[in-house]
């Protein structure tokens, strides 16, 4: 079960790394005018800071806190940096592992919902912006 689960996170990395080569730029800031709305910059902060955080409690064997290194959620260019910097730092924690644990195996799967969750509320937002996403969405 665990090599799908990976298989699915990085199906879902690649998917939100397409979603953002795609954006305009001026997009980063754009609100909704609903409550509670963030923006795409917002969002890739929540993104990259939980695939940061997973990654350092993979590391550790449980949960170990939230951070995130993204200044700037207004730059697509330094978001774009940190979902890549974040997508090896995974892969690289992943490989790294040789005992798994329940534990371990838990926070995997949290950080596929995670992912999968801001990628349908990005795609919802990005349609109510009149925008077009790529085809090789799967959500879309």
């Amino acid at each position: 079960m665990r090599d799908v689960v990976l298989k699915n996170l990085r199906e879902r990395f690649q998917s939100l790394n397409e979603i953002v080569d795609t954006l305009n730029p001026e997009l980063f800031t754009t609100h909704l005018n609903v409550p509670k709305n963030k923006s795409v910059g917002e969002h890739m902060w929540c993104i990259v800071g939980a695939r940061e955080s997973y990654t350092k409690s993979l590391l550790k064997g449980e949960w170990a806190g939230f951070e995130c290194s993204l200044a700037s959620t207004e730059r697509r260019g330094d978001v774009i940096e940190k979902l890549k910097s974040s997508e090896v730092a995974f892969d690289e924690v992943v490989n790294t592992i040789s005992h798994w644990t329940p534990e371990r195996d838990e926070l995997l799967v949290y950080l596929l919902e995670h992912e999968a969750t801001h990628e349908a509320q990005l795609i919802r937002h990005i349609f109510a912006l009149e925008q077009t996403l790529p085809e090789s969405v799967k959500w879309a």
